[in-house]
């Protein structure tokens, strides 16, 4: 199981992915919104929304090595389930975020490319549904008891 001093790497690498990809996803609705700012802003969102379609993966893969690694109890499979197919989701709907904003940096940085910043932020916004529901999901299996 991936693991991190001692630590399921699961959890700390969806802190990753909860930052970066809505970071990523603000800084391409702004430029979409502002075309003048794709040159100072462009390289942090084509840096970014990579880092966190990676940074996914990683979560998920790391995800299912801690459900494998874990007794799950009769009756909360279907938590976990409804959690793992949030958690695929986030990870496919990031990755063509990612390619979006590397593409639109590249194109803009040419002035042709804000109708696919456009394009790329409403990818943001969409890696950033999946990320709030699968974040969601998670949070209530964890702390649903605890707290709730």
């Amino acid at each position: 199981m991936l693991s991190v001093a001692g630590v399921p790497a699961h959890p700390l690498l969806v802190h990753a992915v909860v930052v970066l990809l809505p970071l990523a996803a603000l800084g391409a609705v702004a430029v979409a919104a502002r075309p003048s700012w794709a040159r100072p802003y462009g390289p942090l969102v084509a840096a970014l929304a990579p880092a966190g379609a990676g940074t996914a993966v990683l979560a998920r893969i790391a995800g299912e090595q801690l459900e494998d690694a874990i007794e799950i109890s009769p009756g909360f499979e279907a938590v976990i389930d409804q959690h793992e197919r949030f958690g695929t989701f986030t990870a496919i709907a990031a990755w063509p975020f990612a390619l979006l904003a590397v593409a639109a940096y590249v194109l803009a940085r040419r002035d042709r490319g804000r109708a696919l910043w456009v394009l790329t932020a409403v990818a943001g916004v969409v890696a950033v549904v999946a990320t709030v529901l699968a974040g969601h999901s998670g949070a209530a299996a964890v702390w649903g008891d605890v707290v709730g």
